[in-house]
């Protein structure tokens, strides 16, 4: 493993992150989920876990991914000596998932013991592997002020919508729209009440964090310009 970055945690806060794995990869095809696949020898999600754990300041690093792949995924913690990790079983939906990575800091009930709550945890995808510490502490920063934040890049195609007819409906203008990228991070307390208050519409067909904070926290997030490394797979 490579040695940890010595930065301090931006603002002074605590910080911890949220990593989904559970994933089915359906969009990539084949048998293993997209997560699990090896990159060079080495399975996608691990790359990501390092990207984290490598940052000092952040203290817990938690993955959350599917029950029949909990072993899998501790297999690959031992196997290239994971450090702050802790493996939590997901929901049926990114959303679930997310929620149920979060209970470890706030619910006895989900976890046998808890871990220390965060003032702000990033979330980011396990299959996003090049993240960079400065643009993670551009994030936390963001948060710590105004209590959400994400990356964004610049949307590569032009996005338009079909008529119910199958013909073109309209086109958006490129310039004024952005891709929502990872990684993301909140105050805790804010995203946590999100979550506890989101319906069950939310948490089977949502999509977007930064949503949930702005819906039910009225907190709108601050947007931070991310690199082109932060591509999803």
């Amino acid at each position: 493993m490579e040695p940890d970055s010595r930065g301090a945690a931006p603002g002074g806060v605590s910080v911890s992150a949220v990593l989904p794995a559970g994933g089915s990869g359906e969009r990539l095809g084949g048998a293993t989920p997209k997560q699990f696949c090896a990159v060079q020898g080495r399975p996608l999600v691990s790359y990501a876990v390092r990207a984290m754990e490598r940052i000092s300041w952040i203290s817990d690093v938690i993955v959350v991914v599917s029950p029949e792949n909990i072993e899998t995924m501790k297999t690959i913690i031992e196997k290239y000596d994971h450090k702050k990790v802790t493996v939590v079983e997901g929901g049926i939906t990114r959303h679930r998932s997310i929620f149920n990575g979060l209970k470890v800091f706030a619910e006895n009930e989900f976890s046998s013991h808890l871990l220390q709550k965060p003032e702000v945890v990033i979330i980011h995808d396990a299959v996003r592997p090049f993240v960079e510490e400065d643009i993670v502490s551009k994030v936390v920063m963001a948060a710590k002020e105004h209590g959400a934040a994400g990356a964004i890049r610049p949307l590569v195609s032009t996005v338009i919508a079909s008529a119910a007819d199958g013909f073109l409906d309209h086109s958006l203008e490129r310039a004024r729209y952005r891709a929502s990228e990872m990684p993301q991070a909140f105050l805790f307390d804010i995203i946590y009440e999100a979550y506890q208050q989101c319906t069950d519409y939310d948490l089977d067909y949502g999509t977007e964090c930064l949503h949930l904070a702005l819906k039910y926290c009225k907190t709108n997030a601050r947007l931070v310009e991310g690199t082109a490394d932060l591509w999803k797979v």
